[in-house]
C-alpha cells in the first residue's frame, strides 16, 4: 500500500493490488495500524503525542446476581472495568494498573489473538473482590485484540502536515461507540480546513448536535499539550 501525494498534498492511495484510488482527502482511521499508515504517508514530525498499538484482553463470565443489566463500572482501585452484556454475561477488562504489564507491540498483525489464562485469572478475580457472588470459572473465556493508544489516552482528531491527509486515531479503547460523533466532527473539521480555515492557529469549535455544548477540537490536536489530567488508562 502507498499514499499518493505531490510535494505537499495527498492525491489518493495505492492498494496492495496495485489499484490506484484518487481522492481530494484521505482520512487515517486505521486503528492499531494508524501509526504505520502515518509513516507510509510521511506525517507525524510535528506530533507532540505518540501513537502505538497495545494488545488487550476482555474476559467473559456470567453476571453476578443483580448485574444482568447493570451499568459500566470502572474501578481503578482493583484495576478492572466491568459491564453486563446480552444473555446474562459480564465482561471484565483491565484499566492498566501498575501490576499488569503494558503489552506494547510492533506489528498488530503478529499479536496473540487468544486470551490467556493468567490474565483472565487475575482480572476476573479482581472483579470478584467487588462482587463476591461473581463466579470465576477455571477455564478462560473472552477475546483478545489491539488498541490504538495515544500517550495521554486522548484521541487525535485533526489534520496533518500533509494537506488533505486527516487523522482520526489514538482512540485508545475509550472511544467505544463514539464513531458517529467522531464522524461528525471530522466532517466539520475537513470542511473547515479545506475551506481555508487555519485549524492549527484557530482551532475549530463544534457545537454538539444533541447537547448544544461546544466541543473545542484543540483538545484533540496532534500538537496539543499532553493531558496531564488523564487517568493514563482506558477510562481516558
Amino acid at each position: 500500500m502507498a499514499i499518493l501525494k505531490s510535494e505537499s498534498r495527498v492525491l489518493g492511495v495505492r492498494l496492495a493490488s496495485g489499484e490506484e484510488l484518487t481522492a481530494d482527502v484521505v482520512v487515517n482511521v486505521a486503528g492499531p495500524w494508524s501509526s504505520a499508515l502515518n509513516k507510509i504517508a510521511g506525517v507525524g514530525s510535528d506530533f507532540t503525542v505518540e501513537i502505538a498499538p497495545m494488545r488487550q484482553e476482555v474476559h467473559h463470565v456470567d453476571a453476578p446476581p443483580g448485574m444482568e443489566s447493570g451499568p459500566m463500572i470502572g474501578d481503578l482501585d482493583v484495576g478492572v472495568y466491568m459491564r453486563s452484556t446480552p444473555g446474562g454475561g459480564f465482561l471484565v477488562g483491565g484499566t492498566e494498573p501498575e501490576c499488569d504489564d503494558m503489552q506494547w507491540i510492533e506489528n498488530p498483525d503478529q499479536a496473540n489473538m487468544s486470551r490467556t489464562q493468567d490474565l483472565y485469572d487475575a482480572q476476573v478475580t479482581r472483579a470478584a473482590r467487588r462482587f463476591p457472588e461473581l463466579k470465576v470459572p477455571p477455564v478462560a473465556k473472552g477475546i483478545a485484540g489491539v488498541y490504538d493508544v495515544s500517550s495521554d489516552w486522548t484521541p487525535i482528531y485533526d489534520r496533518s502536515e500533509l494537506d488533505g491527509f486527516y487523522l482520526a486515531i489514538g482512540t485508545s479503547g475509550n472511544q467505544f461507540k463514539n464513531a458517529p460523533g467522531a464522524g461528525l466532527i471530522m466532517a466539520k473539521l475537513i470542511d473547515y480546513v479545506e475551506g481555508g480555515g487555519d485549524h492549527d492557529t484557530h482551532p475549530l469549535v463544534v457545537t454538539g448536535s444533541h447537547t448544544g455544548l461546544p466541543i473545542d477540537l484543540a483538545t484533540f490536536s496532534r500538537k496539543r499539550q499532553r493531558n496531564e489530567n488523564s487517568s493514563g488508562t482506558v477510562m481516558g
